[in-house]
């Protein structure tokens, strides 16, 4: 996990716990709409054994969705922001359902309606399996980096459970069906595990099973001798309860899901890094399946306990349904929507454009938001965290996870330009077009920490280079940045977890500390300077509002006055109305009309309102967008009736929208080698 990441995730998600369920006091008059991409990395999936037409799904900042209507339509159900690993099912009380998730352990008694951490005794994260006993649902077993840990009294305490195991990282768990005390986890790095006591000891079970990495595991609920494992080679058999395994050919590298048909076992699903594979002889040969699934990385499987032809898959853009068997597949995201959304961008040039940046990579629309399409041609399926659109050219920059990529064709093709370094920001000098920067875009020590560094292009992006600290000590991470030309002590400013640090006059040299004070303890992730007074800089930190009026040089003064939550990922001047002054939050949005001397909340209609990016549309009228950790992207509008998020195939007409009035995608598995994480 980046610190950038788990500074959003982690304090978007401890202010959404104190929110109340409602929302927030409003501002009256308009109210945000939904027009989220539907869809989103999907990587748990559940079917209730008793009511199978209630499926429970997870993955990448989603938390808990829930279906009704066997994957029809699906509503938000609970641990708002939360990567979902892993889903089980009591099989007795099916109302109770365990998460995995990077948080911990969830527990839920009332079909997902509430959830309860319940994780004492787990020292490891993110929990990557769960399983329950289906003889004493009270026992459950959990999977994390550090082992496997066992609790006995229904989530409540956990003890570790892992001699003979170690510390080693465990992605899958199942169970023997017939025989619960048996029990197989499956590692990282160390092949598979077997124990037969209900994990008081474990044993190595790799005989022939040569990959060292194990994704995911099925055990034949009528003949629990057979036995399959997923791993980063392909898929490996044993027919003897884990004493033996042979290589089944003929299929991608990387299992990373697999489903049994439980009335006829010798059906057999497997999720790989591109497609959905089909056996009907127990693996002896695989074809194709799902006839329509877009090329897909497919990280869940779920196959509907009374009507086996009913087959759910979770990939990395979403949920498809086969009611076929796994012949065809249909898109099954309506109400889906659990996007994280890290950045936005709008082409001035067209302003109903707008890009959004995502974990796995850039979606584009063309009519403001009404609908979207993947724009990745040649960009890795990776976080992209910063998007610029460059003024007058319609050209685009993404920074992402590893490096800067570069659109001249409005994000249907990609060219990498910088460093393979994490890119966080960018910052574009207002006097001089061409001249861009990107922060945070430095190299990283062994330990893992990450180098901070400006990148620095006087080409619109087409070649960088590259600044580090000069002061002989390590720089820190950066984050954000501000351009003032007419500065005279630092042209550059840039936000870091370390203070305020900027360049020498004219943008040359090397990076220096510029001032820390107020800031030294906090984390800067958002700059913007004043558009009328640009010696007034403020900066959004993980700890509220700062505001400088020498150009940067300190941040005494912390801005309250109506300002309440404490995380600012997101800072955005009115671009028609400079007095308009837009903060996101982690608890929603906040709207300051007279320069950020006061300021009220705007939320109306924003679920889960942890905002990590604000953009508004050019000119008057001009749409404002919101990018969410964990909800999509938001529109502000003033009409007064609710609508639905946008479908693909049923397209909302246009909403009306207000501007500064405020009155209130295909990814390979290359390279690919275990579940995201963030």
């Amino acid at each position: 996990m980046s610190r950038f990441s788990a500074l959003r995730i982690l304090a978007a998600t401890a202010a959404l716990g104190a929110l109340p369920a409602t929302g927030l006091a409003q501002s009256a008059g308009g109210h945000w709409v939904s027009i989220s991409p539907e869809g989103g990395t999907v990587l748990a999936l559940a079917v209730d054994p008793r009511f199978p037409t209630t499926i429970y799904a997870g993955g990448i900042g989603t938390g808990v969705f829930k279906s009704f209507d066997g994957g029809e339509s699906w509503s938000f159900s609970g641990i708002a922001g939360a990567n979902v690993f892993a889903l089980a099912i009591d099989p007795v009380q099916t109302s109770t359902l365990y998460a995995g998730t990077n948080r911990g352990v969830f527990k839920s008694n009332d079909s997902a309606a509430s959830w309860t951490q319940m994780s004492a005794g787990i020292s490891a994260k993110p929990i990557k399996a769960v399983v329950v006993d289906p003889l004493t649902p009270t026992t459950v077993y959990a999977g994390t980096p550090g082992g496997v840990f066992k609790s006995t009294d229904g989530a409540t305490t956990w003890t570790s459970a892992s001699n003979g195991l170690g510390a080693q990282p465990v992605n899958a768990l199942a169970l023997d069906p017939q025989s619960p005390s048996t029990i197989y986890a499956g590692t990282a790095n160390a092949g598979l595990f077997r124990s037969t006591d209900a994990a008081a000891s474990w044993t190595a079970a790799a005989n022939g099973l040569t990959p060292t990495l194990i994704h995911s595991l099925a055990v034949d609920p009528k003949t629990s001798s057979t036995i399959y494992a997923g791993s980063g080679a392909g898929l490996f058999k044993s027919t003897d309860g884990a004493a033996s395994w042979t290589a089944v050919g003929g299929q991608p590298s990387n299992f990373f899901a697999l489903a049994i048909d439980p009335a006829t076992p010798s059906t057999v699903y497997g999720g790989t890094g591109g497609q959905v594979l089909k056996s009907v002889n127990g693996v002896g040969r695989w074809e194709r399946a799902m006839t329509g699934l877009p090329v897909q990385i497919v990280w869940a499987l779920a196959v509907d306990p009374v009507n086996p032809s009913n087959l759910y898959v979770g990939t990395q853009n979403g949920l498809f349904k086969s009611i076929d068997g796994g012949v065809s597949c249909a898109a099954a995201n309506s109400g889906f929507t659990p996007l994280l959304a890290y950045a936005l961008a709008v082409d001035p040039a067209a302003p109903s454009t707008v890009y959004v940046g995502v974990p796995t990579g850039i979606f584009k629309s063309v009519d403001g938001g009404m609908s979207w399409t993947p724009t990745t041609n040649n960009l890795p399926a990776v976080p992209v965290w910063s998007l610029l659109v460059l003024p007058g050219s319609s050209e685009i920059l993404a920074g992402t996870d590893v490096g800067i990529y570069r659109s001249t064709d409005g994000g249907t093709t990609w060219t990498s330009v910088g460093p393979p370094a994490p890119t966080y920001g960018f910052a574009i000098d207002p006097d001089s077009p061409s001249k861009v920067y990107a922060v945070g875009v430095g190299g990283t020590l062994p330990s893992g920490q990450q180098l901070g560094s400006v990148g620095r292009s006087t080409d619109g992006g087409m070649t960088w280079t590259l600044f580090v600290g000069d002061t002989g000590t390590s720089p820190p991470v950066f984050y954000a940045a501000v351009v003032n030309p007419s500065s005279s002590a630092s042209p550059l400013i840039i936000g870091t977890d370390a203070g305020i640090w900027g360049t020498r006059v004219g943008g040359q040299g090397g990076l220096h500390l510029i001032t820390n004070g107020a800031l030294a303890s906090r984390i800067v992730v958002a700059l913007a300077e004043d558009p009328v007074s640009r010696s007034t800089v403020y900066a959004g930190t993980d700890d509220g509002l700062f505001r400088s009026t020498d150009g940067g040089m300190s941040f005494p003064t912390q801005v309250t006055n109506g300002l309440t939550p404490t995380g600012i990922f997101a800072l955005l001047f009115d671009p028609d109305s400079a007095s308009t002054f837009y903060a996101g939050t982690n608890g929603g949005v906040f709207v300051s009309t007279d320069g950020g001397a006061s300021w009220s909340p705007m939320n109306l209609g924003l679920r889960r309102p942890a905002v990590n990016a604000l953009v508004r549309a050019p000119g008057p009228g001009g749409a404002l967008y919101a990018a969410t950790n964990g909800a999509g992207v938001f529109l502000f509008s003033d009409e007064l009736e609710a609508r639905e998020p946008a479908t693909p195939a049923t397209p909302l007409r246009r909403p009306r929208l207000v501007g500064p009035r405020v009155t209130y995608p295909p990814a390979s598995s290359s390279g690919l080698t275990d579940r995201p994480e963030k």
